[in-house]
């Protein structure tokens, strides 16, 4: 048995919704297509495809003899059924494969065609995310169509799930690799320090992850002293940022540019992440495919306070005013660590202070971390964090979800972004592609619409005792099938 530690409850393990923990889903629930190292694709509940000339029609050939775990055989009415969850529904509108699929046909039973209405590159990568086309038994909805207990074809099933934890036993019929452990078991600790004091004394065998039981730097720098326990790091997959609500005073260009030149990225990043994070100058990681060129570094506090001495923005006192209104800007944050939000106040803190020494107030605005992307999609900020939403999502899907009007709380959204985009996950070739999303970058630089602050990096610990686990290829992956507990 494998113990884990979980920052939350896992929620209802429904993959066409939005409320399941990501790693539990990817353990029960598979994809047609998988997304492995280096981002390379591969076989997985369909054994091959084949994309027509043109783009517009995608063939996939299902592996034989693989079951649910109810016993429901895995066809392709079970693959229809399931594409016709999500298919065309508005609620996926932030997912461009949503729109793009036009028809899925079963023409036998080992046979799903997808039809799209324009050729879409993009369109394997996203078949490999976790929600929402992970596919479900159809037997595990009633005849509303409603969900009712989480089945899949993965190499675990759920035995229990509660606000204490989650229980999964081994699926000993699974097609592929069985795992070598017969059971895990996720124990909710919320407080990230309570997590790593449980690992130490030898209560749970593994956290990190951002989606899992996020490790702080600090924390990641006291594990990395012990003897008893390995810390595991991997590269950057995602890009910490500032991001501007132009509803308020952010709409303002020149309060953007100010904002990004007061803020020392390198000075940032030294002293909040120990070591385990580097400045970001893209919306991407360098490792990310088609992430761009670096942009400029853009510090240099004097020229934040020219600019807004030229936009008219007069000192009084310590903080700037116009036409008698004090420049104050409202810093939404969760109020304990959400979801990628590794340390989300002293980083707060810290930019307040950045900005304070330009004459911009900052006042830090902490809420629930359960409500904080509600508040963030509802825009009642006016600065805030974003990140991108990692590997399998990038680059296609977090564009989307970053820099169209359809996402829900992006990140900065203008005609020419949604132009941009929709030229970047449209390419047909990969010349087309980099060039188009070098111009979505440009574009959103250009306008100061974001801050590029750091690229944190990955971060697991196991106790001694675990042996055969590595860093998975995303922090949505539960990759323990040769793991085993001493």
């Amino acid at each position: 048995m494998l113990r884990i530690g979980l920052s939350e409850e896992s929620g209802a393990l429904d993959p066409h919704a939005f409320t399941g923990n990501f790693l539990l889903l990817d353990a029960i629930y598979e994809p047609l297509v998988t997304y492995t190292e280096g981002g390379k694709l591969a076989p997985g509940l369909a054994e091959s495809w084949t994309v027509a000339e043109g783009g517009k029609r995608v063939t996939f050939d299902l592996r034989d003899g693989v079951r649910f775990t109810d016993g429901t055989p895995l066809d392709s009415s079970a693959v229809k059924w399931n594409f016709d969850r999500w298919v065309g529904n508005k609620k996926f509108g932030f997912f461009r494969a949503s729109q793009v699929i036009s028809a899925v046909d079963a023409p036998d039973a080992g046979t799903v065609r997808l039809t799209l209405s324009e050729p879409y590159e993009p369109l394997l990568q996203e078949l490999s995310i976790v929600r929402p086309v992970r596919l479900l038994s159809p037997k595990s909805a009633d005849a509303a169509g409603k969900f009712r207990t989480p089945v899949g074809t993965g190499p675990w099933k759920l035995v229990s799930n509660s606000a204490e934890g989650a229980t999964l036993a081994r699926n000993d019929d699974y097609w592929g690799t069985k795992p070598k452990l017969e059971r895990l078991e996720f124990k909710v600790i919320p407080d990230s320090q309570a997590r790593v004091d449980a690992l130490a004394n030898k209560e749970i065998d593994l956290i990190g992850g951002s989606y899992l039981a996020p490790i702080t730097p600090v924390e990641a720098k006291a594990l990395s002293e012990r003897a008893d326990v390995k810390l595991l790091t991997g590269a950057p997959d995602v890009s910490i940022m500032l991001g501007f609500n132009p509803k308020g005073p952010a709409g303002d260009r020149a309060v953007r540019e100010a904002v990004r030149q007061a803020i020392d990225t390198a000075s940032l990043t030294k002293a909040l992440f120990m070591g385990y994070a580097e400045p970001a100058r893209r919306v991407f990681p360098p490792d990310v495919p088609d992430s761009g060129t670096d942009l400029p570094l853009y510090f240099d506090q004097a020229a934040a306070r020219s600019t807004l001495e030229a936009a008219g923005y007069r000192l009084d006192g310590t903080t700037r005013v116009k036409n008698g209104k004090p420049l104050s800007l409202k810093l939404l944050i969760p109020a304990s660590p959400a979801e990628g939000q590794l340390d989300p106040r002293s980083t707060a803190a810290a930019i307040a202070a950045a900005l304070k020494e330009v004459g911009i107030a900052v006042e830090i605005a902490p809420v629930d971390a359960a409500a904080y992307y509600d508040e963030r999609a509802e825009g009642t900020y006016d600065i805030t964090f974003f990140e991108g939403l990692g590997a399998p999502y990038d680059p296609s899907g977090s564009v989307v979800s970053m820099f169209t009007s359809g996402a829900r709380g992006p990140l900065w959204v203008t005609p020419a972004t949604e132009a941009a985009v929709d030229k970047a996950v449209y390419a047909r070739d990969a010349a087309a592609r980099a060039t188009a999303y070098q111009e979505l970058y440009n574009t959103v630089a250009a306008d100061a619409g974001f801050v590029p602050l750091a690229y944190r990096t990955r971060l697991w610990a196991v106790r001694d005792g675990v042996k055969g686990f590595a860093v998975p290829p995303t922090d949505l992956d539960l990759e323990v099938a040769g793991v085993t507990v001493g």
